[in-house]
């Protein structure tokens, strides 16, 4: 043992009280003209049972030093297997590459960053990404897992498998079964990709994967190949000739006599649906506790909306009656089958309406129905976009100096409802008295009490002029 090394731990073990904090010592190499600057010899002991002990002490050489105005600390070796002169040699030829910029010790981990990412296979970094993201929703990430499905040979290779030439062979095959999905889960591998591309680098921000293979695969046409599928938009929805027919055999089914509780809220909630463009989890999962039926209004959490953005609405004539005729009071507006838990889809009544009408409509193109009926009672773009709760572009500036009040929304939302109600032959022209009774149903007992003083005043007024 070094002559250091023992008096150290003989002054330590004779004066405890002198041990620093972190039960190190170290002493630095001037030996004459073959030292080496910053070369120490570091001397450490450890605790046991909460006490210092002299037992088994490590001990090795380190090069500590500021090079390039940034502090290096390295362990060179073990200095009960390293000599003084390999130790002195070893520094000097570490500190002759540091000064030239290379590190040895950067470029051994980014050799492990590299190969760790050369091993991170598609399945793993999904699954990774997803854990990252706990703003997405759960149809959301249901949706980027179905790409397994298209993946279901690769999945488990790793990212850096995806060449440009695989990827487009994948999506070619995938395309001669659903053009959709090839372009839906070729989009999700480019967003996993980007995110490791992100995620994944070496300790100075260098990316270790390369270009996208998604993006050089099918982003740029080439003579006599195809990139993207390019699918249509979805633009299935009610024709406004069969409004009639759908609204009839909605109802029909609600009013049959053996009807389950759980079909009849279910034709109450794609009537819902109709009437609002609100999207199915939107609204199917929507609790009493967002809902103000004396202020008449209901509010879409943020946590519950495709945008994440809260969404308030007005509601409207229709769906105030709608939502009373529910059934339920508290929990969800809309409950399902099971106790405490909201309404999961209305598939098999969809197939009846089908069935009775010819038309196979899904939620969402209840969605376009009333888009359609908003732009036929020409309510302007700005205001529909609010009441879908879609974003702005970002240059829409002259639509930042709008704020559309509650009462005006309330107006366009009343006629945008009453044009569907229209259109499917349900809404009788309403007299003033009509009109009247409609305004009062929204008012509290002292709403009404204040207002039939208020008129009776003006009554007297007039009298007595």
């Amino acid at each position: 043992m070094d002559p250091w090394v023992q008096g150290q731990l003989d002054q330590w073990s004779k004066y405890p009280a002198t041990i620093p904090a972190n039960g190190e010592a170290l002493a630095q190499d001037r030996g004459g003209p073959g030292s080496v600057p910053g070369l120490h010899l570091r001397l450490r002991i450890g605790k046991q049972a909460g006490q210092w002990t002299m037992e088994e002490p490590t001990v090795g050489f380190y090069l500590m030093r500021k090079i390039h105005g940034r502090k290096v600390n390295r362990l060179l070796g073990d200095r009960r297997i390293m000599s003084v002169e390999s130790a002195r040699k070893q520094a000097r030829e570490l500190l002759e590459k540091l000064n030239q910029g290379e590190d040895p010790l950067v470029e051994r981990r980014r050799a492990a960053e590299a190969e760790k990412l050369r091993t991170l296979t598609y399945r793993e970094a999904l699954e990774a990404f997803l854990e990252q993201s706990p703003s997405l929703t759960k149809g959301t990430r249901k949706k980027y897992r179905e790409s397994f499905v298209t993946f279901r040979d690769v999945a488990d290779e790793p990212l850096t498998y995806f060449t440009p030439v695989r990827v487009k062979r994948i999506h070619e095959e995938r395309s001669k079964e659903s053009k959709a999905r090839a372009d839906q889960d070729m989009r999700v591998l480019r967003l996993v990709w980007n995110w490791a591309r992100e995620n994944y680098q070496t300790t100075e921000g260098e990316a270790v994967l390369g270009a996208n293979p998604v993006s050089v695969a099918l982003n740029r046409r080439r003579a006599g190949q195809t990139g993207w599928n390019r699918v249509p938009r979805k633009e299935s929805t009610i024709p406004r000739a069969q409004l009639p027919d759908w609204f009839q055999a909605l109802y029909e089914l609600r009013e049959q006599g053996d009807i389950t509780e759980a079909r009849r809220v279910s034709c109450l909630l794609l009537e819902a649906l109709a009437l609002t463009g609100l999207r199915f989890n939107e609204l199917a999962r929507l609790p009493w506790s967002q809902v103000d039926l004396k202020r008449g209004l209901l509010t879409i959490p943020d946590e519950s909306s495709k945008n994440r953005r809260a969404l308030t609405r007005p509601i409207t004539r229709r769906v105030r009656e709608i939502l009373k005729q529910t059934g339920s009071s508290e929990g969800f507006i809309f409950p399902g089958r099971r106790e405490g838990k909201p309404l999961n889809n209305c598939r098999k009544l969809q197939m009846e309406l089908q069935e009775r009408t010819g038309l196979w409509v899904i939620p969402h193109d209840l969605r376009r129905v009333w888009t359609s009926a908003a732009s036929r009672a020409s309510i302007p773009a700005v205001v529909i976009k609010r009441l879908l709760n879609h974003m702005s572009h970002a240059e829409e500036v002259t639509e930042g100096y709008i704020r559309l009040g509650l009462d005006e929304l309330l107006d366009y939302s009343q006629t945008i409802e009453d044009t569907i109600l229209g259109d499917a032959g349900l809404l009788t022209p309403r007299t003033t008295d009509g009109r009247l009774a409609d305004l009062l149903a929204g008012f509290s007992e002292d709403e009404k009490q204040r207002l039939l003083l208020d008129l009776t005043r003006r009554q007297l007024g007039e009298g007595e002029e």
